[in-house]
């Protein structure tokens, strides 16, 4: 899905930029950048190992809809561990049920070049499509990465997703919807998480334990209850998950 030398892009680029580049008939590369003032790359990783349902939901309170870990989930740790949402862009159907595995960086990038380029956090993770259900297909949707560049105003964040497509594809939500998706996201993320990080990665008895409901059927707040949404009906159909 991406090369080393692909992914090499995204920390050694001079200039990062919101973009998109079809890579070949059936794959494309959606890059993006958010500079998150008063925001440090220990916050980002400290983040993605924290997220549970009620903080996901404040991540964007309109697009996402659901949200569980649902294996692999340790306290104070994301890498090798699975987390299932359902969101939608803009607050509009189709609903998109996601399924994200994060991975080690090393299996994407040379950590060790992290150092010369200031990046202090590393997010990485494969994505799935999920059936009805939520049975993730066997085919890979894609792939992304968070690199975390430590800045004086707080982090750059590039983010790039490198994305499986066929004709049946919505390239408007797998392009600029997710664009415009992600940037509000870290937006939300922003005003929120420096206070969260002061008072449980920072005050007394430090990090807190990762929450959210355990593995089984998320609570979906579009129907209000414990109960599975419609789905899209083939994996084609959907533009793989935000991240």
């Amino acid at each position: 899905m991406v090369t080393r030398d692909e992914a090499a892009l995204v920390l050694s680029a001079l200039d990062w930029r919101d973009e998109v580049r079809v890579l070949s008939p059936g794959r494309i590369r959606v890059a993006a950048v958010d500079r998150l003032g008063g925001i440090t790359p220990e916050m980002i990783d400290w983040w993605f190992s924290r997220m549970d349902e009620p903080t996901y939901f404040r991540f964007h309170p309109v697009d996402h809809q659901a949200f569980a870990w649902v294996r692999g989930k340790e306290p104070g740790r994301h890498v090798g561990a699975t987390h299932l949402t359902h969101h939608c862009y803009g607050g509009h159907p189709p609903l998109l049920p996601t399924e994200i595995s994060f991975i080690p960086p090393d299996e994407l990038l040379d950590t060790a070049a992290f150092a010369d380029y200031g990046v202090g956090a590393a997010i990485c993770a494969v994505v799935h499509r999920l059936d009805q259900a939520d049975q993730p297909y066997p085919e890979e949707a894609g792939r992304f990465v968070h690199l975390a560049f430590r800045r004086g105003y707080g982090t750059e964040l590039r983010s790039c997703w490198w994305l499986a497509v066929t004709p049946d594809t919505d390239l408007d939500a797998a392009t600029n919807r997710r664009l415009r998706h992600v940037h509000e996201e870290f937006a939300y993320l922003t005003a929120f998480l420096p206070g969260l990080y002061a008072s449980e990665a920072e005050g007394p008895g430090g990090s807190a334990s990762p929450g959210g409901r355990p593995p089984g059927t998320p609570h979906d707040r579009r129907l209000g209850g414990d109960t599975a949404s419609p789905r899209p009906a083939s994996p084609a159909d959907g533009p793989g998950g935000p991240g």
